[in-house]
């Protein structure tokens, strides 16, 4: 999310990349300390006159506990790999950044050479990699800098053959795939306002004026992205806005030396409301998408010679209080995440028999991500687990055998799990159409005295779901008896697209009625009481804070806004600043409509303070500044 009023958006139209692929090698963000070595108990073995000392004989005993931590701490700090054409692939931090690895997988032997792919330490000051991407057949190494504060980056180009840099460098990238041929490059450059609109084709060895314009896209609302099918068969470009999408596909291994441009497939023009995103299996493609009266998700499969929409056949579909939200295909399988009454689902779909099986997940409470799987022709995958007690814990699991590994699993230190839990209420929604999940995270033994503070948190926007995942700035509260409740309002996209579109627009309200019902019920079970309850949002969640604190300022002791966007009546009556047409289909546009701008200006929290002030339905007749920034007024239960 941005970190103004104008710039919430830009990750949530092009975050959503659902079933696009690309080798981007960048396994671990921070890996952990290197462990220390396990401790020495000499002991001597007699055998023909002859001593032999062997310091680590007591680790053959597996049943040790110091055995156990041992192998704990070697599986939290060795790196992940993950293995692409016979190589294993990973990073490591130095003193200096982070180094990219790989080396090739041997069954024989574990003194492989390792090979340095590139070291950022010898990256200018104030650069950062924003992407790392492969060749096709993993000859040519390619990554993406950016300058601090820059959206545009520069792409440089390393041939692992001759272990040496190219000359060229492409400038003002915003994102890349590579072609199936090892030397096209496809990429987005974008507007003055940062909305990618076109694709470029490179071949690597010839200068960036020579490049080819492969796409262009005129509307200010959609935002452009380029993406490839996971058996590296197909580039996409993608095109899509808050509420739409549009996919071409090109043969990924055209010859751009013919001066021909690809011929491109439109898989379903576009149409309002409908979004849909591509794969390729076998001669199929598979699309997930919303075309369908509710507009739940669904996972279609159509033959790629006639791709046309009245001949998608379906696969899955998600249920009411579901949404799938990713796709990812293997030769044998496909991996379905989901969520289902806003708590993960990954299941496995397997192409030869159509049958599927539910992934037994290790914790019910968590956010699912998927983990970095690169391999096409593998039966196993890696996912990534955040719990509000795990942090980015990894699996993998074998879609065949059915078994379920823990690659790595970080410690919380000085945490005691037991003393905790998570719990699931539902709360009614004010207009009587809904019930509003809240997870609840506390101590074990909780009383509901009306006496424990309380921090809750939501978002309520874009679809974007509030997830309950691991916050470390939530460990002092809990130690001290606080609850943490996440409210998965309206707005976001936890119980199925219909979540979403119930909280935008003309129903944004909903979004503000939901947070408010959930703090008071809060109260009225006991949980705690409006002196020792506070709430907290970010971005498009400041919104949130912003209204319900004009709305029910009695309700809460103090509010937290991070970066909030508190004027939207502002940004969306000036055209001219950067993502505002882009954000009309969440929001709407004031200008074009009365009731459009007399809806918003009601809700806004820079247009509404005056009303509060003279508002007859300040219930607590507190001032503003008291209901924002806490711990001003001092009472029995402050």
């Amino acid at each position: 999310m941005g970190a103004t009023n104008q710039s919430c958006t830009c990750q949530e139209v092009n975050g959503s990349q659902h079933i696009q692929h690309s080798q981007n090698l960048d396994l671990e963000s921070a890996p952990p300390t290197p462990p220390k070595a396990p401790k020495k108990i000499p002991k001597e073995t007699r055998v023909l006159g002859r001593v032999r000392v062997d310091e680590y004989e007591w680790m053959a005993n597996k049943d040790d506990p110091e055995m156990t931590q041992v192998l704990r701490t070697k599986r939290v700090s060795a790196p992940l790999t993950t293995t692409v054409r016979g190589y294993e692939y990973y990073t490591k931090t130095s003193r200096y950044g982070m180094v990219y690895c790989r080396r090739k997988k041997s069954s024989t032997s574990n003194m492989v050479r390792e090979e340095i792919l590139l070291d950022s330490a010898y990256l200018p000051e104030n650069c950062n990699i924003k992407k790392v991407l492969l060749s096709t057949g993993h000859q040519i190494f390619s990554f993406l800098t950016l300058e601090e504060g820059e959206e545009l980056g520069s792409l440089h180009f390393r041939d692992l053959k001759r272990a040496e840099p190219f000359d060229e460098v492409l400038e003002d990238v915003f994102n890349f795939v590579w072609g199936n041929d090892n030397k096209t490059v496809y990429y987005t450059k974008s507007t003055d306002v940062l909305r990618p609109y076109q694709v470029w084709a490179h071949q690597v060895g010839t200068p960036q004026e020579d490049d080819i314009l492969v796409f262009q896209e005129d509307d200010d609302s959609i935002f452009v992205d380029v993406g490839s099918t996971k058996d590296q068969k197909f580039v996409t470009i993608n095109g899509n806005s808050l509420s739409s999408s549009e996919v071409r596909v090109l043969d990924a291994s055209h010859d751009f030396s013919k001066g021909t441009l690809p011929d491109m497939t439109v898989i379903a023009p576009r149409e309002e409301g409908v979004e849909y995103y591509v794969d390729h299996h076998d001669d199929h493609y598979y699309i997930l998408t919303n075309a369908n009266p509710k507009k739940n998700f669904r996972v279609m499969r159509v033959n790629r010679n006639n791709p046309s929409r009245d001949s998608w056949v379906e696969l899955m579909e998600a249920k009411d209080g579901e949404k799938i939200e990713d796709v990812d295909i293997f030769k044998n399988f496909m991996v379905i995440y989901a969520k289902r009454d806003a708590l993960p689902v990954v299941s496995c779909y397997h192409f030869e028999t159509g049958a599927v099986h539910e992934v037994p997940l290790p914790e019910q409470f968590c956010t699912i991500g998927a983990g970095v799987n690169l391999e096409y022709e593998t039966d196993s995958f890696q996912f990534t687990l955040n719990s509000p007690y795990a942090h980015e814990a990894t699996y993998e699991y074998d879609m065949a055998s059915r078994v379920m590994t823990a690659l790595r699993v970080h410690p919380i230190h000085r945490l005691d799990r037991s003393k905790y839990t998570c719990t699931r209420i539902n709360v009614d929604a004010e207009d009587g159409k809904a019930k509003i999940p809240v997870t609840l995270l506390h101590r074990k033994g909780m009383q509901l005295n009306g006496r424990n503070p309380t921090l809750i948190r939501s978002y309520g926007a874009y679809g974007v779901p509030t997830d309950i995942d691991f916050r470390v700035e939530h460990f002092p509260l809990l130690e001290r008896g606080w609850i943490i409740a996440l409210a998965h309002v309206r707005g976001g996209s936890e119980l199925g697209t219909l979540w979403y579109h119930q909280g935008k627009l003309m129903q944004k309200r909903n979004t503000f009625t939901d947070f408010i019902n959930v703090a008071e019920h809060l109260v009225e079970a006991g949980y705690t009481n409006p002196r020792r309850l506070t709430a907290s949002g970010v971005s498009a969640g400041g919104l949130l804070m912003g209204a319900v604190c004009n709305m029910r300022p009695d309700l809460f002791r103090a509010i937290i806004m991070s970066v909030p966007f508190l004027d939207p009546m502002t940004t969306m009556l000036d055209p001219e600043i950067p993502l505002t047409k882009v954000e009309y289909l969440e929001w709407g546009n004031p200008a074009e409509s009365e009731q459009m701008y007399d809806y918003m200006a009601s809700y806004a929290p820079y247009d509404t303070i005056p009303d509060f002030f003279n508002s007859n339905n300040n219930k607590g007749g507190k001032k503003m500044s008291q209901a924002t920034k806490g711990g001003e007024t001092k009472d029995a239960d402050g």
